[in-house]
């Protein structure tokens, strides 16, 4: 699978674009009010070196304030980007939805064996209701429960029953994967558990790292 980048990996120019442009411009609004208007306060008359520190001033703060401005045109074509991969994500999403669940469950099943696990045929777990596909890896044995739900999240009642399913097969985790969402409830209760909730988005990643 491929990792995104973590902080470590961002260069100069990957920071910048992820700031957001209206901070930029409020830095240099900020800072051109500050050079030419509060510096000029701190005249002191007939001193030479003060006069010539006041008018550095007013005269630098156009420069500074474009210069802070530059690192916006960045993060504003960072902003686009950001946005049609989003809305290219909202389409891919889409189209899965619209897959019967047997071509959902099959999709599922290869991108799974692409990123090396190994699908069970014909498994007599599969007889359990709930239980889409087992996968294997190792020694460790996982219940897939596939759903693709476009208007209704996957609640608390599916996650349990797959974490009892688990139990009871002496599975080493399930993994509960939908085009749509899962609800805060299934979030809470899978946080300690071997427990892995897939949703539309994480699954199209998940796609198109193989």
């Amino acid at each position: 699978m491929k990792k995104s980048k973590t902080r470590k990996d961002l260069n100069f120019l990957d920071f910048l674009s992820q700031v957001p442009w209206w901070v930029y411009i409020s830095i240099s609004s900020v800072a051109y009010f500050l050079l030419a208007y509060v510096v000029p306060m701190f005249e002191q008359q007939g001193s030479l070196v003060d006069q010539v520190h006041v008018s550095f001033g007013p005269a630098f703060a156009p420069v500074v304030a474009l210069a802070l401005l530059a690192p916006a045109s960045f993060s504003l074509l960072n902003s686009g980007r950001r946005k049609k991969k989003l809305h290219d994500l909202q389409k891919e999403i889409q189209a899965i939805q619209t897959l019967s669940h047997k071509q959902f469950e099959n999709l599922v099943a290869e991108t799974y064996s692409r990123i090396g696990y190994l699908v069970l045929e014909h498994s007599a777990f599969e007889e359990d209701q709930g239980i889409d596909l087992v996968l294997r890896k190792s020694t460790n044995l996982h219940l897939v429960c596939c759903r693709n739900w476009q208007s209704r999240q996957i609640d608390l009642d599916i996650v349990k029953q797959m974490y009892s399913l688990m139990y009871d097969r002496q599975a080493s985790g399930t993994i509960i994967i939908t085009s749509g969402a899962f609800t805060r409830e299934a979030h809470r209760f899978a946080a300690d558990k071997p427990i892995e909730l897939v949703d539309g988005r994480q699954l199209v990643e998940l796609i198109g790292s193989t």
